[in-house]
């Protein structure tokens, strides 16, 4: 039996926690937040035997062989780096760190420590990704010249999430006092990670990051300063010579949550939007593409990053996307914030 402490009990924790329960062989064995009370419900409502109020005390006292790191995102290094040296398999909620002196950290302790390591990445392990990425490989799209990315979604806009307003979950993303990166690290690591699995690195890079006023009259509220940005939007060059864009929003009303990617080739091209599903890729190639005519392709099962890290811990053979992939995103993310203050493309 695997056994799991989870560290931070918000609102994503029980994502893990259902996924945990989901999985022949591993446990959740103990919990862990600040806020007892909350530890307390949480550990009610998924059969958690263990609450803690303090993380040193659950991995000093806990047999457990693996800790997923839910805090908030500033909390991220100081969990799992003390996790990892304890020996202990670290799974992190992405992004990875609020810095890159903080990912190295992290990922340095990791490969000192020896420890199965992942950041959860959700959408990385989409088969149509993965499909995607082969058929770029393989060189069937020929040379890559242009990509489209975006994550678009909206909470600021509508309420088919809750209402922002009223909800600390939403309310400490909009504020860097509270540990945001804003939009472009809360989803722009998702969609830097989608797109650069698939297409490759990024040589350079420019960014405009902005921070509309949310409509209630003031910019500090219920404790809250919204400061944090919550629109962005990326040009790319990329390592292959090929150029994109990639947007994130959290305005996009009509998008709940919408991740997409489409990539055009001097020999076809395709397209994944996960709202179609995580296991289906439009593609037009060959003699289709002198009459526009697309096709889809189901591309099979993939597997949830929670599955695959319990698999990596139970075999030691340590799946992706790990902290050394996250780190490179964590870059990503740092080169996008220095390009917007300089208002210029930089060196990725």
């Amino acid at each position: 039996m695997i056994r799991i402490g989870i560290v931070g009990t918000g609102q994503w924790a029980n994502d893990h926690a259902k996924g945990y329960a989901s999985i022949r062989g591993a446990r959740v064995a103990a919990c862990c937040d600040v806020d007892e009370p909350k530890a307390q419900a949480f550990a009610r409502k998924h059969d958690i035997p263990q609450v803690y109020t303090g993380y040193m005390q659950m991995l000093r006292e806990e047999k457990l062989d693996a800790v997923d790191v839910v805090t908030t995102d500033a909390m991220h290094a100081e969990v799992s780096i003390a996790a990892a040296k304890a020996g202990l398999a670290v799974f992190c909620e992405k992004p990875l760190a609020t810095s890159v002196a903080q990912a190295r950290k992290m990922a340095q302790a990791v490969r000192r420590a020896g420890v199965v390591n992942m950041v959860n990445f959700t959408n990385r392990n989409a088969s149509a990704l993965h499909k995607a990425q082969r058929m770029i490989t393989q060189g069937r799209l020929g040379r890559i010249i242009h990509v489209e990315a975006g994550y678009m979604q909206s909470w600021l806009s509508s309420r088919i999430w809750g209402d922002w307003r009223n909800d600390p979950g939403w309310l400490w993303r909009l504020s860097t006092r509270h540990g945001s990166g804003g939009v472009l690290y809360d989803i722009g690591c998702h969609v830097l990670d989608f797109v650069t699995f698939a297409v490759g690195d990024i040589a350079s890079l420019s960014c405009r990051l902005e921070t509309f006023d949310k409509g209630v009259g003031t910019k500090k509220y219920k404790g809250y300063v919204l400061d944090a940005n919550d629109s962005a939007i990326t040009t790319a060059k990329f390592a292959n010579g090929a150029i994109g864009t990639i947007r994130c929003s959290r305005w996009a009303a009509g998008f709940i949550n919408t991740l997409y990617l489409d990539v055009f080739g001097s020999k076809g091209s395709l397209r994944i939007n996960l709202d179609d599903g995580r296991d289906r890729i439009r593609i037009c190639l060959g003699k289709d593409i002198h009459t526009g005519t697309w096709n889809t392709l189901r591309c099979g099962k993939g597997k949830s990053t929670y599955r695959c890290f319990v698999e990596s811990v139970r075999t030691g053979r340590n799946d992706s996307p790990t902290f050394t992939e996250g780190l490179k995103i964590q870059q990503y993310l740092e080169k996008c914030e220095q390009a917007a203050q300089l208002a210029r493309e930089i060196k990725a």
